[in-house]
């Protein structure tokens, strides 16, 4: 079930009333990139339901050439290795062992980072005092929405993808993916390295559980 994208954090909040709007707005930008930040990890899958799982027994990982990384911190070999490993040791708890001859199953994970934009429309409020010219006195009357100003908000988004091969067969038999915010390399590998067993819980294949 797919669980809310991290680009939906994006929500509105009423700007605080102050007599500094300039004030509001950048404390409102500040609040509204700090939720981004810490959006919720979309976590997906896909199954071709009329492979049954558990006669696989085996698994190998497909080789990546030198010239198919990036080498932007994304994704490198020291990336690759993490992410390998980590998806390795999951389906090990499942039974599986890796068989590099002749495996069932052909691993292969792509990262992708796009640059995205989300619109946003921050509120405006009236002055709270107004002045009286035939009194002199300044009235306290309240703020209120007079209008809406557009935001563009620039933010970076990060797919990480699991696909699983037949090997006899060459086809796809299972896919899952987790998608978010992403804020920099060294802090997306880390959460990386976290949603792995969370995508790999959704490999239909239950944890194997050695007889005593």
């Amino acid at each position: 079930q797919k669980m809310e994208n991290s680009k939906n954090c994006l929500i509105l909040f009423p700007a605080l009333k102050s007599n500094s709007i300039k004030g509001c707005n950048c404390l409102f930008l500040l609040i509204l990139l700090a939720i981004l930040n810490s959006c919720t990890v979309s976590i997906n899958s896909d199954q071709d339901h009329s492979v049954n799982f558990s006669r696989y027994k085996t698994f190998a990982w497909y080789a990546k050439s030198q010239a198919s990384f990036s080498n932007s911190g994304y994704d490198n070999q020291i990336v690759e290795n993490n992410i390998k490993n980590a998806g390795s040791a999951q389906l090990k708890l499942r039974g599986l062992s890796v068989q590099v001859d002749t495996p069932d199953i052909l691993l292969d994970y792509d990262i992708m980072v796009e640059r995205k934009t989300e619109q946003i429309q921050q509120p405006i409020y009236s002055h709270p005092y107004n002045y009286n010219p035939w009194t002199g006195h300044t009235y306290y009357t309240g703020s209120y929405v007079v209008g809406y100003r557009n935001e563009t908000i620039p933010y970076k988004e990060g797919t990480l993808t699991f696909s699983a091969i037949d090997r006899k067969t060459n086809r796809l038999i299972w896919r899952g993916w987790a998608e978010q915010t992403v804020d920099d390399p060294q802090s997306y590998e880390s959460s990386l390295l976290t949603d792995i067993p969370k995508i790999m819980k959704k490999f239909p294949l239950p944890y194997f559980v050695k007889s005593r």
